[in-house]
């Protein structure tokens, strides 16, 4: 099990062409309004960890399951340092308990218990400053993107 969660330290993969990417944010801001419902893994109802993955598994890149987990895989970076598409994870019942896409300016796309729906918030908003522990890059850019 510590295996599975050590940090690998590297990038999963590199985006493809420059529309790639900027497609990505596209992609999970147009879920938007998809219900929220813990384990779940589908359009009728997904989680954090769940909503990440799909939306990776769209641009050809396979996470684990679970927060916890998404939160070993790729490469760290400093939360100063975030670019679209790096998750950020967040201490919440428990370490590593929660998941979102960072999408600029200081806003990030989520799965929302709370709210029960994908939404965006600001990482500045006291509730998620307080919980931030990390952020993760699992796709690079060529020199020539």
């Amino acid at each position: 099990v510590e295996k599975a969660l050590a940090s690998s330290a590297e990038l999963v993969s590199k985006w493809h062409n420059p529309e790639e990417k900027k497609l990505f944010v596209k992609v999970a801001t147009a879920f938007l309004g998809a219900p929220y419902r813990w384990v779940g893994v589908s359009l009728k109802g997904l989680d954090c960890s769940a909503f990440v993955k799909k939306i990776y598994e769209l641009f050809d890149v396979t996470l684990p399951r679970t927060a916890r987990e998404q939160a070993h895989v790729g490469t760290a970076v400093a939360r100063e340092d975030m670019i679209e598409w790096d998750l950020v994870f967040f201490n919440t019942k428990r370490s590593y308990g929660h998941v979102g896409i960072y999408i600029g300016n200081n806003e990030f796309v989520h799965a929302s218990s709370g709210n029960r729906v994908v939404k965006i918030d600001n990482l500045n908003e006291s509730y998620f400053n307080k919980r931030f522990v990390k952020a993760v890059r699992l796709k690079g850019l060529d020199e020539v993107l």
